[in-house]
């Protein structure tokens, strides 16, 4: 596991359950679950003990984190899984998680645990957060920028008159936000001021444009009677007017489009007995769509809500981990000497933490091509036209399966893979296949995929049954629910561009998902590559007229699909076998998708130079047609060595090696490559 915690979606998870209290008497329910890459590992269960409430602070905030950690690891059980967990994986998110029926728990100071002198949630290596698990897709980490924040911070004139509550200082809170945002780069961030009044309205209109971020700098109240928290917005005079937890998540829930992100600073709200308003407010915003809510619990100074929201969003427009920012801007109150500093909550429901990925600010570049708009335009105009084919590898990033090469460094643990390059599926699949059988990886492969499936959905939307296979399973999931209003996802782009012929040589099915979510008809096909599919029904022989369009487009699978074990090229005497059979048989590939090969713009997306699936596709077919016209490629250059490679020979290398091919490369990640092709896709069809 990495040990910096800025390294990203890698690190392992430590999820603290907590569940309804024990009618036996034995209290709280607490349950220790640790996820990695290679799996999930869950611990006895051990129970807090009930008379951690009523809580009373002794008014020290270390001395009340120890309490609250003893009695929380009170249960041997409870503590030996702790230190199993945290041994094993030191560097991990820390998830509380209580479940609605013991809400009561929430009251508890929780960002005060202390791990002896160690502050979980003030450590970089314990990114930590209540999380909420809500059925509701949340789209994505954002690849736009810039990155678009708006500031709300309402000064009813009659603040003092009514409610004996101070103006805000509004000047001097503006200036600071705005040098933070200033300081993070132009054009990184677009920081928008809401002006006086802020009504809920005029929130909800600019919401409608779109942003990212929702900040929030006033004063809140909460109604203990009631069980409601507020905020005090303004009428159309300026005068205050009290927006209710119901009012405005119901507004946000309306919105196409959420915030990402939604963080509240309620200066001088109240003391801890009546401020659970906010404990209260962020949840009902998590679970109408927000994935990550920042709140107070407490009562807040001016000053640090304000150096804490300073050092929040500098630490969190550098790396775009919420959760890790959090950590870090709260560290900043204690080496102040703030004795407010585990005011602040994060309530969220992502499992990476990642609200925008640290590298889309940056654009990729098309190499040997001085004027980058002549090759979008031109790519454009091929899409226009029809004549360009995507071709879709399996390092496309997706939340909801695991990449290639984390299926083989599990397989090369499990199976002691004796050799050095244990990220390389189709070498350590040809390693089990050349022991244990030929099906045997393939088998392994489609149950993989089906569990860790299940395991990374949000419990509310896993199936009560397991489908036999990997598409029903997505199917059962909702293609919406697992991609959201995420604008970027790669298979949402592809399938917008109107095209008539998909290729790809990943086995699931979401090129086909994507493209009924828009309202098309596709039809998946597979390679019938080897004797075993000679039988497989095809749609060019029940309907023999079939040409694909883009209302009927043809999704082919070259390398096969979960549905037919069969079908799957998975190790290297697979990729031999079949370039062997489509060289002597060509008929085993329709006529429709050799004149794809030969005569459109060729879009490579989600390969590396070393993968078979593209050396084949590259060498093996394209580079055999003769009649090949001069269209230009696109390729993806998704992996390099960092800590080795030349970068500027690497560079060099790929120009020269492509040249002759008629392929530009792109030098950058799907993602920069699908942002920047979505950008130039709406610009030139406006």
């Amino acid at each position: 596991m990495p040990t910096n915690a800025a390294s990203g979606e890698s690190l392992a998870g430590l999820e603290i359950r907590i569940f309804q209290r024990s009618a036996e008497g034995e209290g709280y329910p607490v349950e220790l679950t640790l996820s990695t890459p290679g799996g999930q590992q869950e611990f006895p269960r051990g129970y807090l003990p009930a008379d951690v409430l009523p809580w009373v602070s002794s008014g020290d905030p270390e001395r009340d984190g120890r309490r609250l950690f003893e009695s929380l690891l009170s249960d041997p059980r409870l503590r030996a899984a702790w230190a199993q967990a945290r041994g094993q994986c030191p560097v991990s998110r820390v998830y509380l998680r209580i479940d609605p029926a013991a809400a009561e728990l929430h009251a508890l100071p929780w960002e005060l645990l202390h791990d002896e002198s160690a502050m979980l949630s003030a450590q970089a290596s314990t990114p930590f957060s209540r999380y909420l698990p809500v059925a509701l897709p949340w789209g994505g980490p954002i690849e736009e920028r810039p990155i678009r924040v708006l500031v709300a911070i309402p000064n009813p004139s009659d603040l003092g008159s009514r409610y004996n509550l101070p103006l805000v200082d509004l000047e001097s809170e503006q200036e600071s936000l705005r040098a933070v945002f200033s300081a993070v780069g132009a054009g990184l961030v677009q920081a928008d001021f809401l002006p006086s009044p802020v009504t809920l309205e005029r929130i909800e209109e600019k919401l409608r444009a779109g942003y990212h971020v929702l900040h929030y700098l006033g004063h809140g109240a909460f109604n203990v009677r009631r069980g409601q928290a507020a905020l005090y917005l303004q009428d159309e005079q300026g005068l205050a007017r009290v927006v209710t937890d119901d009012m405005l998540a119901g507004m946000l829930s309306r919105q196409g489009v959420r915030p990402r992100l939604v963080f509240l600073v309620a200066c001088q709200s109240a003391m801890r007995a009546t401020t659970d308003a906010f404990l209260g407010l962020a949840p009902r915003l998590v679970a109408v769509g927000v994935p990550a809510v920042v709140a107070m619990q407490d009562v807040v100074t001016v000053a640090s809500g304000r150096q804490f929201s300073v050092a929040f969003y500098k630490r969190l427009l550098e790396h775009g981990q919420v959760d890790l920012a959090m950590n870090e801007a709260r560290s900043t109150l204690l080496t102040a000497g703030r004795p407010d500093a585990g005011v602040p909550v994060l309530f969220m429901r992502l499992r990476s933490g990642r609200l925008w990925s640290a590298e889309a600010d940056a654009r990729g570049e098309v190499l040997g091509d001085r004027n980058p708009r002549v090759f979008w335009t031109g790519l454009v105009r091929m899409i226009q036209q029809g004549k360009c084919t995507p071709i879709i590898g399996h390092r496309i990033p997706t939340r909801c399966l695991p990449q290639h090469s984390e299926i083989a460094e599990v397989w090369a643990g499990l199976h002691a893979y004796p050799f050095a390059d244990k990220s390389n599926l189709t070498r350590v699949a040809q390693y089990l296949a050349s022991n244990q059988g030929a099906d045997f990886p393939r088998y392994e492969l489609l149950d993989f995929l089906k569990r860790a499936f299940v395991h990374r959905l949000p419990e509310e939307l896993r199936p009560t049954r397991v489908d036999n296979t990997l598409s029903g399973l997505i199917r059962a999931a909702g293609w919406h629910n697992l991609v959201a209003s995420d604008p970027n996802d790669p298979y949402r782009v592809l399938a917008s561009l109107d095209l008539p012929i998909y290729l790809t040589t990943d086995f699931n099915s979401l090129m086909s998902e994507a493209l009924r979510a828009q309202g098309k008809e596709p039809v998946r096909e597979v390679c019938r590559w080897n004797d075993a599919l000679s039988e497989v029904p095809s749609i060019f022989e029940k309907q023999p007229d079939y040409v694909p369009t883009p209302e009927s487009p043809l999704v082919y699978h070259l390398f096969g699909s979960d549905e037919d074990v069969n079908s799957l090229v998975l190790t290297e005497d697979d990729c031999l076998d079949f370039l062997v059979r489509i060289s002597a048989e060509m008929d085993r590939i329709p006529s429709c998708i050799w004149a794809a090969l030969a005569n459109s713009s060729l879009v490579f997306l989600g390969y590396a130079l070393s993968d078979w699936a593209f050396r084949v596709i590259l060498r093996g077919l394209v580079a055999t047609r003769e009649q090949r016209r001069k269209f230009k490629h696109v390729a993806v250059q998704l992996e390099l060595d960092g800590s080795s490679a030349d970068t500027a020979a690497v560079r060099d290398f790929l120009q020269h090696y492509f040249q002759d091919a008629e392929i530009n490369v792109f030098w950058g990640s799907v993602q920069q490559f699908v942002a920047e092709l979505r950008e130039y896709w709406e610009e030139l069809n406006r």
